[in-house]
């Protein structure tokens, strides 16, 4: 049999898209480098506030210097922390800052339980910290689930504390409780909404009274609230003014006997934010336009408040940095030439719930970087809908750069739908697209996503940086 292809079948793969596996031998040793560095970061990284911790090691080791009081000056590297729970990082471009900045815009929060003001109380026993969810959960994944604490207490003294409990060996860990099935014959016809409440997520912290007097109101309680005087001298009125999270317990492992996949908690949107950073930090040589990493908070929650991606304060950086421009120019000129990745994950087709997906325009994993060209829900609800010339501009980078990517949709029309930061951009007249990786088990404790996809994120933006224009 003849092994020459017919002119059908040139034709036929020459006009049909077909997506490509990522992995090869030439780049196999790459993507698990990359991936191990990423898992590093991922793990100290936990929340907003660690993970802007991480950032700004990798820009302060790659020559970045922070911007803050002191006037920029032509040809340098610079960032800003914002709260410490969100960061930009500036590199400059051939061309002026005037002419447009080329941006990669991410989130670093992920859903998680925020301890309530008011938390700490004792039940039968067992003493309790009280949360409020943060983002959007299943509530029962997050029941017999090993949780470690995280945050800040700031004390009416002005001192801040830090505090971060369950992640080193030797810590204890956090948790909340579930029912045995023994006595859940009753829930089982139930919604899920009426057995799992959210207003159940109250996590132990203490079983133990003080000085084992157990005959004494609320021993328990004074037990855990007495250790955390001594530990970090803080009373109960300091939870007024202190952000403290439960996050999964445990550092990121590999999937799989072939360790092709990365279980881990936070992949949304950390697994796009790390690349967004690295590929900054990475650039060989100087862009074509002034390039600009954007890891945002508060994306989980409508991207609200200073540190969300709505923040003035991303106007206020530029402005700061638009003094070093030859020729005048104003910000919302600026704006109005540059252009946007949204860098966020989106649905890998999962095949245990094929009935939510539209299989033809379903991301799959180890297909490369996702190009959303539009997200919302419903009629396109709440979207950013990009135009199909930026697209295809995006597209020919790509192209140039053998970097594989997929289209894709969050799941079929009406089934649901999200967003990203992306209209924020495209609201400021910013040229905007979504690309990101695909994520299995989104918004569970403990989330999928595949090497090959994290690291073709990176080169994706990497490539997008050095060329777009």
């Amino acid at each position: 049999m003849s092994n020459e292809k017919t002119k059908f079948e040139e034709k036929k793969e020459k006009l049909f898209f077909k997506k490509q596996f990522v992995w090869n031998k030439d780049n196999d040793s790459d993507i698990r480098t990359f991936s191990d560095e990423y898992k590093v970061v991922l793990d100290a990284g936990k929340t907003e506030r660690t993970f802007v911790k991480e950032a700004k090691q990798i820009l302060d080791k790659k020559g970045f210097a922070e911007l803050k009081d002191q006037e920029a000056k032509p040809g340098k590297k610079y960032y800003r922390i914002i709260n410490e729970k969100g960061i930009f990082a500036f590199v400059p471009g051939k061309q002026p800052i005037s002419d447009g900045i080329n941006f990669v815009a991410t989130h670093v929060d992920s859903p998680r339980l925020d301890v309530k003001p008011n938390p700490l109380f004792e039940d039968s026993g067992l003493g309790f910290l009280d949360t409020h969810y943060y983002g959007g959960i299943k509530t029962y994944q997050w029941m017999s689930t090993p949780l470690s604490l995280h945050g800040v207490v700031s004390k009416i003294n002005g001192e801040t504390v830090e505090i971060h409990v369950g992640e080193n060996p030797n810590d204890p860990v956090f948790m909340i409780s579930d029912i045995l099935p023994h006595l859940a014959r009753g829930y089982k016809t139930k919604p899920v909404g009426e057995v799992f409440k959210n207003e159940q997520l109250d996590v132990i912290v203490g079983s133990i009274p003080f000085e084992f007097d157990d005959k004494e109101k609320d021993s328990v309680k004074f037990f855990v609230m007495n250790y955390l005087n001594e530990k970090y001298g803080i009373t109960e009125e300091d939870f007024f003014s202190a952000e403290l999270e439960f996050a999964p317990a445990g550092k990121a492992r590999d999937v799989g006997f072939d360790r092709g996949l990365i279980v881990g908690y936070g992949h949304d949107d950390r697994c796009c934010s790390y690349p967004a950073i690295r590929a900054l930090v990475d650039l060989d040589g100087v862009p074509e336009r002034a390039s600009m990493a954007l890891l945002f908070d508060k994306e989980e929650i409508g991207s609200v408040g200073t540190t969300g991606a709505m923040t003035q304060l991303m106007e206020v950086f530029i402005e700061d940095l638009l003094v070093t421009d030859e020729k005048p120019a104003t910000l919302h000129k600026t704006l109005s030439k540059s252009a946007c990745l949204s860098g966020d994950v989106g649905a890998a087709f999962d095949p245990h719930y094929k009935d939510v997906f539209e299989a033809k325009n379903a991301a799959e994993l180890h297909k490369g970087l996702i190009l959303t060209k539009y997200t919302g829900s419903g009629g396109k609800g709440g979207a950013n809908d990009a135009h199909a010339e930026f697209l295809g501009s995006i597209r020919n980078i790509m192209s140039r750069n053998n970097i594989v990517y997929q289209v894709a949709e969050l799941g079929k029309v009406d089934v649901g739908g999200g967003g990203t930061v992306a209209c924020y951009f495209s609201n400021r007249g910013i040229q905007t697209v979504d690309a990101g990786i695909a994520v299995l088990s989104m918004h569970s404790p403990q989330e999928i996503i595949a090497k090959d996809d994290l690291y073709e994120a990176y080169r994706a933006f990497k490539g997008y940086f050095k060329e777009y224009k």
